[in-house]
């Protein structure tokens, strides 16, 4: 298995940051390390609706914040690894975009396919 051939199915929530006056998604991975040849399964229209209708009705908000903006997303295995070293060619191997990489326990969370790969791309698994 390579970064390049694993997708990623994500639950997504909008928030607005009062101080920066700008918004961000929070990301929660449901299914991680999906063989690429799964991407028509997962990245079907009805899919995704049957997935955020069920997320959307199900999530335990607690924030002030959230714009009442969500989605689900389908993330190739790059974007997904993506590390501060790789976009700015330096040491630091932290993810560059926060998707759950490092959480199994997150709301939605179902499934990774491969649990070995995520660790030796840096996840250490905090519950």
């Amino acid at each position: 298995m390579s970064v390049e051939s694993t997708i990623h199915l994500t639950y997504w929530r909008e928030y607005y940051d009062d101080e920066d006056m700008d918004w961000f998604p929070i990301h929660h991975t449901i299914f991680r390390n999906v063989l690429l040849s799964q991407l028509t399964r997962l990245n079907s229209k009805e899919l995704k609706e049957k997935v955020k209708a069920f997320c959307d009705k199900n999530y335990k908000e607690t924030a002030s914040n959230f714009t009442g903006t969500s989605g689900v997303d389908i993330i190739v295995g790059t974007e997904y690894y993506k590390t501060y070293a790789d976009e700015y060619d330096c040491d630091d191997k932290s993810f560059y975009t926060d998707y759950g990489q490092k959480y199994n326990g997150r709301q939605f969370f179902k499934k990774d396919y491969n649990p070995e790969f995520t660790l030796t791309q840096g996840a250490h698994y905090d519950n």
